[in-house]
């Protein structure tokens, strides 16, 4: 399995990295809940080891973010306190079971052995995790939006790879606004740095004519101050140059499920 170790402890990383190394799985650590999300977003994870307390953001806010990219990523919960609360979540948390320190060997390989046997149909109920329509996911209405023609050409293709039929290129700011106010679509993918008009610009063009519609921001590195930025503006998540596109592809699809939801959630009001 692809374990990620979440702690802030030094001495813990250090002793799960070489316990479920020792037990045959692929493991990498973090010491916070930021660098385990930037993890997410460019690598597959099966099963998180999560330590609840932990500086800036806590155990179980970094568990529903990493859900927020994948929603089949599953978390071991780790306490130093009693932890007999949170025993009980429901399944949709993504919590798979909490344990508290110190911990065993013998737990540690209960724990993966266990969820080897339920991880295939957690995976298969999580790859559509809201129950959505579909084909209307696979029709989403998707705008990308880059003055490098090749880099559209791309992302298109990766899209249409994976099932989407609704895509509009765009190669400036000022024609991706133009198709935007056409035909709102239900995710744009769009370059931070472009003509006439910049990712930042149309990020706040989209949320102002239509607050559900999801905006992934693509950027160099030199730029990720302003992609942070964009977070705070609402974008749904952003990737870095140079693109993986099977990530990519990934948070679009988690980004649809988003606005579609959003859209239904409002229906039902």
């Amino acid at each position: 399995m692809n374990i990620l170790v979440v702690d802030d402890d030094q001495s813990i990383r250090d002793y799960l990295e070489k316990a479920l190394k020792d037990m045959g799985h692929s493991v990498t650590v973090v010491s916070d809940g930021y660098d385990a999300i930037d993890y997410a977003r460019e690598h597959d994870v099966n099963l998180a080891y999560i330590d609840i307390s932990m500086p800036g953001i806590d155990g179980f806010e970094t568990l529903k973010r990493l859900r927020e990219i994948d929603p089949k990523i599953s978390g071991v919960m780790i306490s130093g306190q009693s932890v007999e609360k949170i025993t009980d979540a429901p399944l949709e948390s993504g919590i798979y079971v909490c344990m508290n320190k110190p911990f065993s060997l013998e737990e540690i390989e209960e724990i993966n052995t266990s969820f080897e046997d339920v991880k295939g149909p957690l995976e298969f109920i999580y790859e559509n995790p809201y129950g959505l329509d579909l084909v209307r996911i696979s029709s989403a209405g998707i705008l990308v939006a880059d003055d490098e023609e090749e880099i559209v050409s791309i992302i298109t293709e990766s899209l249409e790879e994976d099932g989407f039929t609704n895509i509009d290129p765009a190669y400036d700011g000022r024609e991706a606004i133009e198709l935007f106010n056409e035909k709102r679509h239900d995710v744009v993918i769009v370059d931070i740095v472009m003509p006439h008009k910049s990712g930042i610009e149309l990020l706040r063009h989209v949320k102002a004519l239509s607050s559900h519609s999801q905006v992934i921001i693509i950027t160099a590195n030199a730029d990720k101050d302003s992609a942070v930025l964009a977070l705070k503006l609402g974008a749904y998540d952003f990737i870095e140059k140079p693109l993986t596109l099977d990530v990519l592809t990934r948070i679009t699809r988690r980004a649809v499920e988003k606005k579609l939801l959003l859209d239904e959630q409002n229906m039902s009001v």
